[in-house]
């Protein structure tokens, strides 16, 4: 196995160690296993109140799953799908999972916020998300964006997703895209220390070695200020992935601290070098940053209505949204995520009613 390692400042040298064990910050009952015993908790197989702590993977195979929150709410999961628990956030990875509510939810590029509806979420791994509001309004957040210079912009948008994957699942707000002039000024900074890695064969924070640490010489806009700084050391060709970087951070007391857990760290802006040759090395430098303009950088959500259908793109952008028809609501009431299910979940009678004053035709 290649060795990876991460470096957190000030923290001059911390390598990376087995998994460390997470906190529970959420629970979930396990209510109704429906069609077989194909559901799962971290690959055991689940039991009916069986009480789920957060963060575990639950997936279904060929059976569907009920199960009920702190909060009240409840979730069914219809056959294949897969979701995890986190503080703030119930993250569907893929499947199929209807919500009824006070639960918030979240995809690698949506965070949805629901004050207590009745939502359908149906998403796939390489495939469109749709959001079928049957009752109520959710406000849905893009976690991702493509507002980076042309040489990182994959790069850095799917690290930044990934990274907000974790950031919710700790329980606080997701770091949005920096402005172009906090990337631009992060840059060269960036660039200085890794070539400064990449020259000396080793990995180390600015501040040593030659390199000015980044509180003296990277100058941010007004209102911005540098918090702390994590590095991915110079490592051959295809050993960073953002999946990797984000969970390997996620699992380091240090970095988790720095990057996921801290309250005052507003953003985060990275500078990501591939290699430029053969036998060279890539590498990574990311600041985390405070701001007191971080109000003027957030965008509304987009607020989803009842009677309508959202499809997003798997970076989080609006493709097309159309107006629930009576059949819709008929095929998914006659549907896996009804039929055959009990307990109730909380929010039906608000359901039926939307339905009856609303919506005409529907049986």
């Amino acid at each position: 196995m290649r060795s990876l390692a991460l470096l957190a400042f000030p923290v001059l040298a911390a390598t990376l160690a087995i998994p460390q064990a997470v906190k529970a910050s959420e629970a979930a009952t396990v209510r109704k296993n429906r069609d077989g015993d194909q559901l799962f908790v971290d690959a055991l197989q689940a039991k009916v109140s069986q009480t789920v702590l957060s963060p575990p993977q639950i997936t279904t195979q060929n059976s569907r799953g009920q199960l009920e929150f702190q909060s009240r709410a409840a979730a069914r999961l219809n056959r294949f799908t897969q979701l995890r628990l986190g503080k703030r956030c119930l993250l569907r990875a893929k499947g199929q999972v209807l919500v009824s509510g006070k639960q918030s939810g979240c995809t690698k590029s949506l965070g949805l916020s629901s004050p207590g509806t009745n939502d359908l979420i149906s998403l796939k791994d390489d495939d469109p998300t749709d959001v079928n509001m049957l009752e109520g309004s959710v406000g849905v957040e893009t976690l991702t964006s493509t507002e980076q210079p042309a040489e990182q912009a994959d790069l850095l948008s799917d690290l930044l997703a990934e990274i907000n994957v974790f950031r919710r699942l700790a329980g606080n707000p997701t770091f949005p895209a920096v402005p172009q002039p906090v990337q631009n000024a992060i840059n060269p900074y960036g660039l200085i220390l890794i070539n400064a890695m990449r020259r000396t064969g080793g990995c180390f924070h600015g501040g040593s070695n030659g390199v000015p640490s980044p509180f003296d010489v990277v100058q941010l806009p007004v209102g911005w200020s540098v918090l702390g700084e994590v590095l991915g050391c110079p490592a051959e060709p295809g050993v960073w992935d953002p999946k990797i970087v984000a969970r390997m951070l996620w699992e380091s007391p240090t970095h988790r601290r720095i990057v996921f857990d801290s309250k005052k760290a507003l953003a985060i802006c990275c500078v990501w070098s591939k290699a430029r040759h053969r036998g060279d090395t890539e590498a990574m430098v990311c600041l985390t940053l405070r701001s007191e303009k971080s109000k003027t950088i957030a965008v509304a959500p987009l607020l989803i209505t009842a009677g309508f259908r959202f499809r997003f793109s798997d970076v989080g952008k609006v493709r097309s949204f159309l107006k629930l028809r009576p059949d819709d609501y008929n095929a998914i009431l006659r549907g896996p995520m009804f039929t055959g299910f009990a307990p109730r979940v909380p929010k039906l009678d608000a359901l039926k009613h939307y339905i009856t004053d609303k919506i005409e035709d529907v049986a």
